[in-house]
């Protein structure tokens, strides 16, 4: 799973609201004084000072798509795996297994979430990381209930299983 397509939708607003921005000087002052437009100094300046703007945006947008594409939670029928990107070169990955989680929660908070259908999935374990957080997942009520159906479903085979007599040695 990965967070909500709106999120990532969102920030990349954000960011070219941010990229237009430059423009609004330009278009205010545009008849303001042909000696500074003509001054090779100033049209100089502004041309790295839009360059070195625009690469810092770019780098921006480039951070968040990483940050939303990067972060992942994977079910599978034994364990919860989360992989959380933190930065562009940082990396934190933990996993858990079925049989040691206690509680699943789903967290579904604000108008835009709720039409949406988005929202926070907690999965409270027996573990060193005692809360997985899963963010602004799509449909958190379904995966809440996958969730909770395979932990019966492991931790019912789990009390099936026949132990094994000790060994004499």
């Amino acid at each position: 799973m990965r967070r909500h397509w709106f999120i990532i939708f969102i920030r990349l607003i954000f960011w070219a609201l941010l990229a237009f921005l430059p423009f609004i000087p330009y278009l205010l002052f545009q008849n303001f004084d042909a000696t500074v437009s003509n001054n090779i100094f100033i049209s100089t300046s502004m041309l790295i000072f839009l360059g070195i703007y625009y690469l810092f945006i770019w780098l921006f947008i480039l951070n968040n798509f990483v940050d939303y594409f990067l972060d992942v939670w994977i079910v599978t029928n034994e364990r919860i795996i989360d992989i959380e990107q933190r930065q562009l070169f940082s990396r934190v990955i933990s996993e858990q297994e079925l049989s040691k989680i206690q509680d699943v929660t789903a967290e579904i908070n604000g108008v835009i979430p709720t039409f949406l259908n988005y929202g926070d999935v907690y999965v409270q374990t027996a573990a060193e990381k005692g809360r997985f957080i899963f963010r602004q997942v799509p449909n958190p009520l379904e995966i809440k209930r996958k969730i909770t159906t395979l932990c019966e479903f492991v931790k019912k085979s789990v009390a099936q299983t026949p132990v094994p007599p000790p060994t004499k040695e």
